[in-house]
């Protein structure tokens, strides 16, 4: 059986004026404006100074029903995602934050001073006027005057800050069925549900700090390049002081996933939130796709091992440095590019190597490499000769060393000068895999060795 909750408690006007004046200036007079926005008013005009904040509408019919301005938690509006207001508090908190207030509507005006709470005719015929009073500090003030700029409007509604309108930023994109969770009352219970919405990006004017919105009210810095208003209420709590990370990073993931095919450069994709909901996010293997292909060369790996990535970059590929990226990018990118070591492994098995038996021009060629690599390098090197087909029109393996081995080897395909091996090209090559006996990669330390068997090359060649 239904127990009747009529006066199971009051309220503590002092504990409500405690909790309330807890709030910064600039998140009260937000609660103040989205009544008037979510009222339909076509012009909202608020004047902060350091006695006195105003704030005045032109909604037609004002507030029906005067408890609505102290009763805490009642509210008149027909539950829906996309109104502003759901608590029926944001105004009784503006006003008991403050030392005095005077709610002037259509009818009616309220009073509020150390007295207590009156209430007299009004002969208003249109909106709702509400004067605050309290003593603001400069940066208070000046806080509170920034927040408010940041506010969008809605289409239709000009807002104007102590006699100055305030301009929308410029409107770059609206993405539709765009599925967010939001708050919705059901069964005189709060609940979270998801719904598709809209998002809309605006270019932050001169200064701003790009903020996630609700509805035109900035809620707190975002993190991507544009302002970003989602269309229907954000779960932020009661007190608007904080958005769940988990439903900001929802957010920009799904800014990445629908605008990064038609949107995005290299540039912008360089941005630390795409990075982030990367690493944070299950984004779709398209999206992974296109991130890729835009940001890294035709043909990047990932790196692996230092013999590897060094092979990797003789095969062609770019090789990507995974040491330089967050964590959970690199774990992310390994589901769209392979790893060095796992491209060279398909790279050499797709090149099919296979024995050759050599001419007698490759023997000799053969018994050159052994002498030269013992008299410059002072090494005895095996010589083998193997066939590896194309890899496409650019990459053909002429020669390949094992240093652990050995041993060289040379690719019959390749157009070296068998006869002759001193020609420039061909020594060259042979004088490379040479300095790969001790230096298997291509680092500083192999230049400087490659540079030394030169030098020794030409004076022993030269005594000939």
């Amino acid at each position: 059986m239904a127990t009747s909750r009529k006066s199971w408690f009051q309220i503590s006007n002092e504990g409500w004026r405690r909790l309330s004046a807890g709030r910064p200036l600039s998140r009260l007079l937000l609660e103040g404006l989205q009544n008037s926005f979510d009222t339909g008013a076509l012009h909202v005009d608020v004047v902060v100074d350091a006695e006195e904040i105003v704030l005045e509408d032109d909604a037609r019919d004002g507030i029906g029903d005067l408890a609505l301005v102290y009763t805490v938690f009642l509210s008149d509006k027909q539950d829906s995602p996309t109104l502003r207001g759901r608590m029926g508090r944001g105004l009784k908190e503006l006003i008991a934050a403050m030392d005095g207030a005077r709610v002037e509507t259509v009818g009616s005006t309220v009073v509020f001073d150390r007295e207590g709470r009156h209430t007299l005719r009004s002969d208003r015929a249109v909106g709702t006027r509400i004067v605050l009073t309290r003593a603001s500090d400069a940066d208070e003030i000046r806080e509170a005057q920034d927040t408010l700029r940041l506010v969008i409007p809605p289409e239709g509604t000009e807002l104007r800050l102590n006699g100055k309108v305030v301009r929308r930023p410029e409107s770059l994109l609206t993405l539709t069925e765009c599925e967010l969770e939001t708050v919705v009352v059901r069964d005189g219970m709060e609940r979270y549900v998801e719904r598709p919405t809209t998002l809309s990006l605006y270019e932050p004017r001169k200064g701003q700090t790009p903020h996630l919105y609700e509805m035109g009210i900035p809620l707190e810095p975002v993190g991507t390049p544009w302002h970003v208003d989602v269309g229907q209420r954000v779960p932020a709590g009661a007190r608007r002081a904080h958005v769940p990370e988990a439903y900001k990073l929802r957010v920009k993931q799904l800014l990445l996933e629908l605008l990064i095919r038609h949107y995005f450069d290299r540039a912008e994709l360089k941005h630390d939130w795409v990075a982030e909901v990367l690493s944070r996010c299950e984004v779709s293997a398209a999206t992974l796709d296109a991130y890729v292909s835009r940001v890294f060369p035709r043909g990047a790996v990932l790196g692996g091992s230092a013999r590897a990535n060094d092979k990797a970059k003789q095969l062609g590929a770019h090789v990507v440095d995974v040491s330089a990226l967050p964590r959970g990018l690199g774990q992310a990118l390994e589901r769209a590019m392979p790893r060095a070591d796992d491209f060279v492994r398909r790279r050499e098995s797709e090149a099919g190597e296979r024995p050759a038996s050599p001419t007698v021009a490759q023997r000799r060629f053969a018994r050159f490499v052994v002498g030269l690599a013992e008299a410059i390098a002072g090494q005895r090197v095996r010589v083998r000769f193997v066939s590896r087909r194309l890899l496409d029109d650019r990459l053909l393996e002429t020669a390949c060393t094992d240093p652990e081995g050995g041993e060289i080897r040379f690719n019959v395909l390749a157009s070296l000068a068998w006869d002759d091996p001193t020609d420039p090209t061909t020594l060259g090559i042979v004088l490379h895999e040479i300095a790969h006996l001790d230096c298997p990669e291509h680092d500083r330390v192999f230049i400087d060795r490659l540079q030394l068997l030169a030098g020794k090359a030409l004076r022993h060649l030269a005594k000939k």
